[in-house]
């Protein structure tokens, strides 16, 4: 492969999304192992703008490239590789690295795109899957004829969420911050409430699964719908930013607010809460490969992801802009 001169984008410093820089580096050719990919999209998600405003722990020392997930066409494989092949459209998976117009990634994070799909559904899918199958499968196992509600309803998680929920034969509440988005989750399927609604509502409760991505004080209001024996995943700590700004002390605040959970008070309650970082699920080979699966089982039964807005990488900014202003719904998308 002829090396070349690649795109990407940098967190050089913490802040406000113009601070976002685009940088020229020239590209590798893959190691044994490695799959080489012409990136056309890459997926945004909420992570990276908690990243970009030093948020976020497992962030690597600045400088570094954000995004967990893209989609593209191989453009030539290392040594071992059997899986795909030079001009397979793919997605994948990354820890960190995915705002890129060009990267090298192991075998094991790189899945045939499912036929029929876009190439821009393909980047909404990875990360919103695994997150919602590990949310709903593996930890609060759904099963038919239970309540549950999604508080992140119009997203990209919710979005995949509640088509999978639904076809485990439950009922859904999908949440949101704007009466404008309701019709949205409604044609999905399921029940929409705003956020207020939702907790003006004495009647809304007696959940098995609650999916929790606001943390903050809204953990505790929503733990208090549990029915007997519910249990509640959460996800993320968006309660801490407010329109992408950087603010320390909202942050502070939101995990000051956040309940601590006493086990013996459990026992009395009879409910589960559990914390999901998809991240360092993805280190682990094994769930790798447990989620890879998964995944390919798509082929069988599609999900729909829907691509909300999509920027050109050089627009990143706007796209920061546009997502952490909660304008977006579904899947926000750098093209490359």
């Amino acid at each position: 492969m002829t090396t070349q001169t690649q795109r990407e984008i940098v967190i050089a410093k913490y802040g406000a999304a113009h601070l976002l820089q685009m940088h020229s580096v020239a590209s590798k050719p893959p190691a044994a192992g490695e799959v080489s990919i012409e990136v056309r999209y890459s997926g945004i998600n909420f992570a990276d703008i908690q990243m970009r405003l030093g948020f976020y722990p497992d962030a690597p020392k600045k400088p570094f490239v954000p995004g967990y997930e893209l989609s593209g066409v191989v453009s030539a494989v290392g040594t071992g590789v059997t899986r795909v092949k030079e001009g397979d459209e793919v997605v994948a998976g990354t820890v960190f690295g995915g705002y890129t117009s060009h990267i090298n990634l192991p075998e094991k994070n790189v899945f045939p795109l499912t036929k029929g799909t876009t190439l821009a559904a393909g980047a909404a899918l990875p990360v919103n899957f695994f997150t919602a199958h590990l949310a709903l499968h593996e930890m609060a196992r759904i099963r038919p004829g239970d309540r549950i509600m999604i508080d992140c309803a119009s997203g990209g998680v919710g979005t995949l969420a509640i088509q999978m929920a639904l076809r485990t034969g439950v009922q859904v509440v999908g949440l949101t911050t704007s009466a404008s988005k309701k019709s949205y989750i409604e044609e999905l399927g399921a029940t929409a409430m705003t956020r207020s609604e939702f907790y003006a509502d004495r009647s809304a409760k007696d959940f098995d699964f609650i999916l929790n991505s606001s943390g903050g004080a809204e953990l505790r209001q929503q733990m208090q719908r549990l029915r007997m024996t519910g249990r509640v995943v959460c996800v993320g700590l968006s309660s801490g930013v407010k329109d992408g700004k950087r603010n320390p002390l909202r942050m502070l605040k939101a995990v000051a607010q956040m309940p601590r959970i006493s086990v013996l008070k459990l026992f009395n309650e009879n409910h589960g809460v559990y914390a999901l970082n998809a991240l360092h699920v993805l280190e682990n080979d094994e769930w790798i490969e447990r989620l890879g699966r998964a995944f390919a089982e798509l082929a069988d039964e599609p999900l729909l992801p829907h691509v909300g807005q999509t920027f050109p990488a050089d627009k990143v900014a706007d796209a920061h802009e546009f997502l952490q202003t909660r304008k977006a719904v579904g899947k926000v998308l750098l093209e490359w």
